[in-house]
């Protein structure tokens, strides 16, 4: 090889994952046209500062009237990646009827601040604003608190390992954010991709401050405290069913319980299984966020 092809390839070498690494911090967003009303649901359009000086903005939704009155157990409710907290809203909205809900978006994403998204790193930070938010609020059980989250946040409310959030649906998360990244160069073979995915780590570093390899659900989850509910799509082409299968592997099996959907793509769990994906979640955050108001 000559000098010139050699800086060639050394040029794509060096830029490919600065590129990758730019474009995944700043994907192209997209706004739902949906909100609480258009169910009926009552709301509130909220806003909560993070550590880090970001503003955070979401709804928070009453849990249907039911008779009863004190304090109730909340969900939190996360989007996924590049959507939007409207996103989720038609596929959460049936736990209404036993929990008040806080749906927000993460940082850059929707109504919320931020110059740029790191994927479940930094997002821990918007997971912990979310819980201080509600367990200031009067209404709110800080005992009760759970979370539901899809894909990008699914991994977010796992890494976040916050000891106040109680139980936590996980719809479609990754169980490595570096083997995401690896994906996105599928073109090539085996081992080859791998010196890519460390410059992009390097430059993620350099650039933000941030280390891709700490977002590694299927790491964390040994340290989890609180009961786990995976939800995978078998036939999920963006984060493979063996992310699940990972996470599931290295958690502790009394606290967690892993649920496959057969011929369910990405996110696609709720919508093959309908009432039988409603029973189960709702029936999951219940008995594990059962204690007596307060």
């Amino acid at each position: 090889m000559n000098r010139k092809a050699l800086g060639i390839v050394l040029g794509v070498i060096t830029l490919l994952p600065l590129a990758n690494l730019i474009l995944g911090i700043h994907p192209p967003t997209f706004k739902t046209l949906d909100d609480p009303g258009h169910y009926g649901l009552r709301y509130e359009q909220v806003s909560f500062p993070t550590s880090d000086g970001l503003t955070l903005r979401g709804w928070f939704i009453p849990a249907a009237a039911d008779g009863s009155t004190g304090k109730k157990a909340t969900i939190l409710v996360g989007h996924g990646y590049p959507f939007d907290k409207a996103n989720i809203l038609r596929h959460a909205r049936f736990l209404h009827s036993k929990f008040h809900l806080l749906l927000f978006d993460f940082r850059y994403f929707g109504e919320s601040e931020g110059a740029y998204t790191t994927a479940g790193v930094l997002e821990t930070r918007d997971v912990e604003a979310a819980v201080a938010y509600l367990k200031q609020r009067e209404d709110v059980d800080p005992s009760r608190i759970g979370a539901m989250g899809f894909s990008m946040s699914a991994a977010a409310f796992i890494l976040a390992r916050h000891p106040d959030i109680k139980a936590i649906v996980a719809d479609s998360p990754y169980a490595s954010l570096e083997e995401l990244v690896g994906r996105q160069f599928f073109f090539l073979p085996g081992p080859t991709k791998w010196p890519l995915v460390a410059l992009t780590n390097l430059y993620a570093r350099l650039l933000l401050g941030v280390d891709i390899g700490t977002a590694a659900p299927a790491q964390v989850v040994r340290e989890l405290a609180m009961p786990l509910l995976l939800i995978h799509g078998e036939k999920d082409s963006q984060i493979p069913a063996e992310h699940g299968r990972q996470i599931y592997d290295q958690a502790d099996h009394v606290r967690t319980e892993l649920w496959l959907v057969p011929n369910a793509d990405h996110g696609q769990a709720h919508a093959i299984e309908g009432e039988r994906y409603e029973i189960r979640v709702r029936a999951f955050l219940e008995r594990h966020l059962s204690g007596p108001a307060t």
